[in-house]
Formats: structure tokens, C-alpha cells, sequence
């Protein structure tokens, strides 16, 4: 409990702001100034306080002349020159703390919006005259199918379609139905534009020599030469090529690249139905035209199923049962005379390894060698 006379209820002087020395007795207050006596009295509230005389407002900064001049010739297209201006301004706008850097940064996009502009057309203008006369009739793309010019040798296609300027197609794998593949490609020498008859006879000269070894097959009645080439404007701009089309006609549907359907020596897994064999050994299966010699003709090829390997003698049955269904499907009650079936199976090498369980279902000629196709129809 504190007495009355403690430190902590002593009472204070009867102004706190005035000082005195330790254990001094308190003295009067001086009477306070007023106001209108002070010497600093602070200026009422609301009136303006001026700046020293010695204090003086900041120069306005300055546009630099480069960004000016930069700005005005990106607009009307002068990119070179626009180019050098921002860059001089942007540097001298730092270094002389001077306005312009938007203007230089402006110059610089409108640059770049006209080499964009300027590139497009360009571009358009390169397409539009390809293969074609007149350049608005000659697209890249026709009924979403792009131009044959763009495929490459041995390329298969589909959806085949010709106008007046170009023809467009369909890409497709050559292991899939297709209605033909790209032969070749022609470059015609350099010359004035020779007329598009004496053109189209040169170039189906140059294209069946490049395709010889694709017309060496079962198929070749039925393919047909189209010719992509450069019409008059295109070859006047540098256009030269033209691509070698083979266009298959017949009933069959193409399921193979051609030159694996050419006469001569193949690998028994190239072999498709229909083709006829006149040697069949470790050098590997020879393939003829139907209308010479040979001892065999595919007639049906099938793969066997199952994770485990069954036996020899399993998987011969299996793959016999197999060629007798689809032989008695294809041929009915009337099967060919003067042949055998047989049919070939996978090792269990093959089997195991996965590669190879493809069944090849073929007819052999008994008493002499067969001089024709026995395939129906």
C-alpha cells in the first residue's frame, strides 16, 4: 500500500512540460505565449505555403527524335529503316533519361506487323500459282484432300480426283485397300513451255521408264498412267516437276505396295492371294505370271491363335482345317482340277517369338504344271 507521500502519488506540477533540475522544488509556469505574440506562429490552416527562393521545379523532359522519326517511317512500311531508329532511340532515351521509349517499342510492332503482312502474301501468292493458269482456281486442298505433287515414291492413296489444273487424293497405307501409288518423279528440263500435249508425251515417256519394274505384275493390265504436272503459269515460275501416277482399275482392291506385287523373287510373307509360284525354296518363293509355267497358287492366308505353342502336328491339323473352310467357301462344290491343297505352317521358333503364325493356303499342281489361274472369276 503506498503512502499518500510515495513516488507513485506524488502529485505532479501543474504543467509537465516544464522542466527542472532533480530534486529542485517546482517552480511557477511561465505565463504561455499567446498566438498573436509568438514569433513562429504556424500559418492558420488553408493558406499556401511558397517554396524556398533557392528551390526551383524540374525542366520537362524531352521526346527523343529517334523514336519520333522510328515511329513514322514503321507506320508507312519502311521496316529497315524503322528497325535502326527504335534501336538508336531506345539506347539514347536511356542514356539522356528522354521520353520516346513507347514510341520506340511501337515502331519496332509495326515493323514486325508488316514483315508478317509481307510474308503471308508472299506465301499465298507462291501457293496460288502452283500447277495452275489461273491461281485462284489451283487450292492446296480440294474436298479436304491435299495435291498428289505433295506425296512421295512409292506413297498410296485413295479418294483419287482430277480437275483442269491438279489432281488431289487421299494418303492411305499401302497395307490397307488403296487405288494406287505414286510411280515416280519427273524433273522436265529447263525450256520455253513446250504445250501441255507435247509436255503430257515427254513425261509418260520419262514415267514408264521410271515405273518399268512396277508394270511387272499380276496387276499391270489394270494400271493405268495420270500424270500431275506444271500448267503454263506454273512452268513460266520455275516449276518443273511432274509426278507419275500408277491408278489401279481392276475389280481386285490393291493391298500392297506394287513392288511387292512384282513378278520374281520374294520372301514368302510378301505373298498375297492370288499369286502363283513356280520355284518355292531356302533362297526364298519366285512368282510368275499365272499364264506360264508354275507349280503353285495361293488361294487363302489366315494367322493361328493361342499363347502356347500346340505341337507340329497340332498346328498342321489346325492349319489344314483351316485352308479346307476357306477353300470350300471361295470354290463351293466345284473345286479347281488338276491340283492339291497344301498349305504351310508356323515354326515354333515363330510361334514362340510371335512373329510369324500366318497360314498360307495354296493349290499344287499334280501331273504337270499348271498354265493358269484357278482363282474364280
Amino acid at each position: 500500500m503506498s503512502t499518500p507521500d510515495s513516488p507513485e502519488t506524488a502529485p505532479m506540477p501543474p504543467d509537465a512540460n516544464v522542466w527542472a533540475p532533480p530534486d529542485a522544488p517546482f517552480a511557477e509556469p511561465a505565463q504561455p505565449l499567446r498566438p498573436a505574440e509568438s514569433p513562429q506562429a504556424p500559418a492558420p490552416l488553408g493558406r499556401p505555403v511558397h517554396a524556398p527562393p533557392f528551390f526551383s521545379a524540374p525542366a520537362p523532359r524531352r521526346t527523343n527524335r529517334f523514336a519520333i522519326v522510328a515511329l513514322v517511317t514503321g507506320l508507312v512500311g519502311l521496316v529497315v529503316f524503322a528497325i535502326g531508329f527504335a534501336i538508336a532511340a531506345l539506347v539514347q532515351a536511356g542514356r539522356r533519361n528522354e521520353k520516346g521509349r513507347g514510341l520506340a517499342i511501337g515502331a519496332l510492332a509495326a515493323s514486325a506487323a508488316w514483315i508478317i503482312a509481307l510474308t503471308t502474301t508472299a506465301v499465298v501468292v507462291t501457293t496460288s500459282t502452283h500447277h495452275s493458269d489461273d491461281p485462284v482456281a489451283d487450292p492446296e486442298f480440294k474436298n479436304g484432300k491435299p495435291g498428289i505433287a505433295g506425296l512421295y515414291i512409292g506413297d498410296c492413296f485413295t479418294g483419287f480426283e482430277e480437275d483442269l489444273n491438279r489432281t488431289y487424293v487421299t494418303m492411305t497405307p499401302c497395307t490397307k485397300p488403296h487405288q494406287g501409288e505414286i510411280g515416280g518423279k519427273v524433273t522436265m528440263p529447263a525450256s520455253s513451255y513446250p504445250g501441255d500435249g507435247a509436255l503430257v508425251a515427254e513425261a509418260t515417256k520419262k514415267c514408264k521408264e521410271q515405273t518399268r519394274h512396277l508394270m511387272n505384275s499380276r496387276f499391270a493390265a489394270h494400271l493405268e498412267f495420270r500424270l500431275d504436272r506444271p500448267r503454263r503459269a506454273a512452268w513460266e515460275h520455275g516449276d518443273r516437276d511432274v509426278t507419275c501416277v500408277l491408278l489401279y482399275t481392276g475389280d481386285e482392291r490393291l493391298v500392297d505396295s506394287l513392288s511387292h506385287l512384282t513378278w520374281g523373287l520374294r520372301y514368302s510373307v510378301d505373298l498375297i492371294v492370288g499369286d502363283c509360284i513356280d520355284k518355292w525354296d531356302d533362297d526364298g518363293v519366285r512368282t510368275v505370271d499365272c499364264a506360264k509355267a508354275h507349280k503353285y497358287q495361293l488361294y487363302a492366308t489366315y494367322e493361328l491363335r493361342g499363347e502356347t505353342y500346340p505341337g507340329v502336328n497340332a498346328v498342321r491339323k489346325k492349319a489344314a482345317e483351316g485352308c479346307i473352310v476357306r477353300a470350300a467357301k471361295l470354290f463351293g462344290a466345284d473345286p479347281p482340277n488338276g491340283v492339291m491343297p497344301v498349305q504351310t505352317t508356323p515354326s515354333k521358333d515363330d510361334w514362340v517369338e510371335g512373329e510369324q503364325r500366318r497360314v498360307l493356303c495354296l493349290f499344287e499342281a499334280v501331273g504337270g504344271p499348271l498354265r493358269r489361274s484357278v482363282m474364280p472369276g
